[in-house]
């Protein structure tokens, strides 16, 4: 351990420019493929869009405490919603800055397309630092060139991707470098900060908190003086949530239960799991009995399952347990990348799966030829982290993108070793081989390879080329497709949930419900509207106080309901069928988009 430390906690001299140039880079290159969707505002995911909602809302005066969508159901007081005005804020900063140059449509714009590009800078430089803990210099050249070219984790850093999930994966590479290293207590400080702020954004950051916190307590229990890492830990654990809770949400947040939320049953829990441990590393006594360290250990756990338990009961059912069968079965159960792996199409899980694979052969070899040198203490930690990792990206797939970045210093290892070894080679021929493996060393070549095998000897069960053509020219709406309805004054447009969040950035409109799961009833009545027959429909529709019907023909949503009920309305609506109480308005429909007009009753 104490061999370790020494190594250095920043980049090599040099390393920090090649780090920043790749950077800009990668922010050329975006910025150029990205260009008409920029220019357009064509934000493809509805948690982007819903994210620029909310930043709209705060810029227009709501206030910072209250993230309710007032344009979603707006006759039932509007759609909670969960979200961290902690991205919300950082987006609105972006905007006012650029205002001064531009007009406030180009600012929004601008913001959105840069916003994520910055974040990429500190996700390289933090991949260095942690490859250069675990290798020389080259070892960490290597792996910042692969980073550069890490598709599948850096698409969540792609222009207009204004959502969540590149914070979530930065903060949790920013975990793994403070897992390496001196384990001190102002590294176990600045560990309990970074979760915090992952739990506040979203709850899949309970994961990283067991991950690493397990890995702290292991390091205690089988060292005792690797306890003040875990000291800081669970010290920052004691005060930063509710700090941040307060600053980010609220009062509320500390004595409401939401059971989707860090709110008061997750924060009781964390903290009673926190305290608990901390008065144990608090008593001399533990330090001369691994027994009494886990005894410890298993008593804290115990406290802070009980207390979970009485404080938030209904919770035990998990984030979702209150969905309707029907939202769970046409939504939750459709959101694939937070199903398991065995739930996605091959080659689909091709793509993600197989890096993990040949990541941690490379990752193994490296931790084997650390034994004995100054970076086994840290290897030891990175497989332990890499192993937790990539079982949780069998369980829940989205969590693959983040396994992809913890694997790009096991990658630069492996490319390393490989070009090293081809230099080796007596003949021309064999040089130039060897050098051509170390393409296995990129992430997305595994991936490219992968899901050419899976085409090959799975061909029933992939999506055709034809397919995933098809898929990319079905986009709707787009913000041009909805300039006609943008036109028309404010009014409820009943729609399906996956197109709700473009009529709420693109229009001045408002919907019954979108695909976000606290207005889970308004959900339900959305999807059983759309699977009924006509005439139980028309009542559903006119109790809402919609004046548009709009439905996207080819989107997977509208696909799930035709299948499910032939002669339902989504059904007859997709077939171009005609609908007494239901008039096709040509001059608003564009492209895939259809827009009816209510007809008033009795007409």
């Amino acid at each position: 351990m104490t061999e370790a430390a020494r190594r250095p906690a920043a980049l090599p001299p040099g390393l920090g420019r090649l780090a920043f140039m790749l950077w800009l880079a990668v922010v050329a290159v975006s910025l150029f493929v990205y260009r008409e969707g920029i220019a357009a505002l064509d934000l493809r995911d509805a948690d982007d869009l819903m994210r620029l909602a909310e930043v709209r809302d705060l810029i227009a005066g709501q206030s910072w405490f209250d993230v309710t969508q007032y344009r979603i159901n707006p006759a039932g007081g509007g759609g909670p919603m969960h979200w961290s005005r902690f991205i919300d804020a950082q987006i609105v900063a972006l905007t006012a800055s650029l205002r001064p140059f531009m007009s406030p449509e180009a600012a929004e714009r601008w913001a959105a397309a840069l916003y994520p590009l910055v974040l990429i800078l500190p996700l390289f430089l933090l991949l260095g630092r942690i490859s250069a803990r675990l290798g020389g210099r080259d070892e960490t050249i290597a792996a910042l060139l692969i980073a550069a070219v890490g598709v599948s984790f850096l698409h969540y850093f792609a222009p207009l991707r204004i959502d969540h999930h590149n914070w979530q994966l930065l903060l949790s590479v920013a975990m793994l470098w403070l897992a390496l290293g001196e384990p001190d207590f102002r590294r176990g400080l600045a560990a309990a900060l970074v979760i915090t702020a992952h739990l506040e954004i979203s709850l899949e950051g309970f994961p990283y908190l067991t991950l690493f916190g397990a890995l702290f307590a292991f390091d205690w229990l089988r060292d005792p003086r690797q306890a003040p890492r875990l000291k800081g830990f669970v010290a920052g654990l004691c005060v930063f949530p509710a700090l941040w809770l307060l600053a980010f949400r609220g009062p509320e947040v500390l004595v409401s239960v939401q059971c989707d939320a860090f709110s008061r049953p997750y924060i009781i829990a964390t903290t009673t799991t926190a305290v608990v441990l901390l008065a144990g590393l608090l008593l001399p006594m533990l330090a001369h009995s691994w027994q009494r360290r886990a005894s410890a250990l298993g008593l804290a756990g115990v406290a802070g399952t009980v207390a979970f338990a009485l404080s938030g009961p209904s919770c035990l059912d998990g984030p979702f347990g209150a969905l309707e069968p029907l939202v769970r079965h046409y939504w939750y159960d459709r959101v694939l990348e937070g199903q398991p792996v065995w739930a996605q199409k091959i080659d689909f899980a091709a793509l993600y799966v197989a890096p993990i694979f040949v990541g941690l052969g490379a990752a193994i070899m490296a931790w084997r030829r650390a034994r004995g040198t100054g970076c086994a203490y840290d290897w030891d930690r990175m497989l332990f982290v890499l192993l937790g990792s990539s079982l949780l990206s069998l369980l829940v797939f989205r969590t693959a993108a983040t396994t992809h970045a913890y694997l790009v210093p096991a990658f630069g290892a492996m490319a390393t070793g490989l070009w090293r070894w081809s230099r080796t080679r007596r003949t021309a021929l064999g040089r130039v081989g060897g050098a051509m493996l170390v393409l296995a060393a990129l992430p997305a070549f595994d991936s490219w390879i992968a899901d050419r095998l899976a085409i090959e000897f799975f061909s029933n069960r992939v999506a055709t080329i034809e397919d995933r053509a098809e898929a990319k020219k079905a986009s709707c709406p787009t913000m041009a497709m909805l300039a006609p309805l943008a036109g028309q004054p404010p009014q409820l447009v009943f729609a399906p949930l996956d197109i709700g969040p473009s009529i709420l950035v693109g229009t001045r409109h408002s919907v019954l419900a979108t695909g976000h799961h606290r207005s889970h009833v308004e959900m339900n009545r959305v999807i059983d509207t759309f699977l009924s027959d006509p005439a139980k429909a028309e009542l559903s529709i006119r109790r809402s106080g919609a004046a548009y019907v709009a439905l996207c023909l080819r989107l997977p949503e509208i696909g799930n309901y035709v299948r499910a009920r032939p002669h339902g309305l989504a059904a007859r609506l997709a077939r171009g069928e005609r609908i007494g109480w239901l008039d096709l308005d040509e001059s608003l429909s564009r492209g895939d988009l259809r827009v009816y007009r209510v007809r008033p009753a009795g007409s």
